[in-house]
């Protein structure tokens, strides 16, 4: 009863995260959720005003994801397989009814174009952390193309199984406002970002 009544105020947050989303291309966050067997697909994009070479920045190092990614708790590199590849720990610690999780990401680099980072969970990487739900499956992308000559257009997606005692279906429907968020934050920070200084943590496997 009382997740049901939750969902039922939901959309309002939805449509207010989505508003809030416009910075200065006037481009809102476009989220929208496709339903799946098991978690659903949630797909979201979003014009930064700024070259891919610098999103792509934004989005792999730890020095500025620690800045920009709402709600991030822990980050840490824990190994580079492949050239292409780096295994990520992450814990966050979002707001109720959520419960603090932490998921361990391998993420692969295709250089494209247009160029896309495939995420897949490795659950069983590393020993679970006292504290946090480990969740036990996701994956999903980020592709980045150049739209225009300074802008990218950024596809976002991802199928999230949150484990523990929360439902799938409140899961899928909270992660579109979270999404929603999530890329807002990377719009906003990316566009005003010198990605220049934290160039050093690419070559780092100890960053905490």
């Amino acid at each position: 009863m009382f997740y049901r009544a939750l969902l039922k105020a939901m959309p309002l947050v939805f449509l207010t995260t989505l508003a809030f989303g416009v910075s200065g291309y006037a481009v809102a966050v476009e989220v929208e959720r496709v339903p799946r067997q098991g978690p659903d697909e949630i797909h979201a994009t979003v014009l930064v005003p700024a070259p891919v070479k610098q999103v792509l920045a934004v989005l792999e190092e730890p020095c500025h994801l620690r800045r920009w990614v709402p709600k991030l708790a822990s980050l840490k590199i824990l190994a580079r397989p492949r050239e292409n590849q780096t295994l990520v720990y992450m814990a966050t610690d979002p707001a109720w009814p959520m419960f603090p999780r932490d998921n361990v990401i391998l993420f692969t680099r295709h250089e494209g174009p247009p160029i896309t980072l495939d995420m897949q969970s490795r659950p069983n990487a590393m020993p679970e952390m006292a504290g946090y739900q480990r969740i036990p499956f996701s994956e999903g992308s980020w592709t980045l193309r150049t739209e225009l000559s300074d802008a990218t257009r950024v596809d976002y997606l991802q199928r999230v199984e949150p484990g523990g005692q929360m439902p799938q279906w409140l899961s899928d429907h909270i992660g579109m406002a979270h999404v929603a968020e999530l890329l807002s934050a990377l719009q906003n920070y990316a566009g005003g970002t010198d990605t220049g200084n934290c160039s050093r943590d690419r070559h780092n496997s100890s960053v905490q």
